[in-house]
């Protein structure tokens, strides 16, 4: 009798942990969709900034450091009578690493893009097809995400 007490009781106490760690693995997954979104959204709203010359649209999802970054680049760009068009092609994500408020989002991009000129919009430069190893580290401020820095590595130019 007391053999299938303490069976029933093993059983009840590996269903019970299977359970929380299914719960863990559920809830760390969730969080990993949640930042691949966000850098998704991110990479949609980047390059309409440029495009429009208004850093401001990326505002509400970048730290202030990401932020002047990006208007200085922005500014610089427009100084030199140029401005950045791109199209995401490709988006693979190589890594994500999300512990409480921190995320680090790994990415392989094939951007498409070329400068233009401010007022036209048409090319001054040429296409350029390129990848890119970006890697997105972001921080969760009152359950919303931001960029606070990118790291930006060119791998190569796409095959022609």
């Amino acid at each position: 009798m007391k053999l299938k007490l303490k069976l029933r009781i093993f059983i009840i106490a590996i269903v019970v942990v299977a359970l929380v760690l299914s719960v863990i693995f559920l809830i760390s997954e969730g969080r990993k969709v949640e930042v691949k979104n966000f850098v998704r959204a991110y990479n949609s709203i980047i390059t309409k900034a440029h495009l429009e010359l208004n850093a401001g649209l990326i505002r509400n999802m970048t730290s202030d450091w990401q932020y002047k970054k990006i208007d200085s680049y922005i500014a610089s760009n427009l100084k030199k009578g140029r401005i950045i068009k791109g199209d995401l092609l490709e988006l693979e994500f190589t890594d994500v690493n999300v512990e409480n408020d921190l995320a680090t989002v790994i990415t392989r991009e094939r951007w498409l893009w070329s400068y233009v000129d401010p007022a036209t919009k048409k090319p001054v430069s040429e296409i350029f097809d390129e990848y890119f190893g970006i890697t997105y580290h972001l921080k969760e401020i009152k359950s919303r995400w931001f960029v606070d820095d990118i790291d930006n590595e060119f791998i190569g130019k796409a095959a022609e």
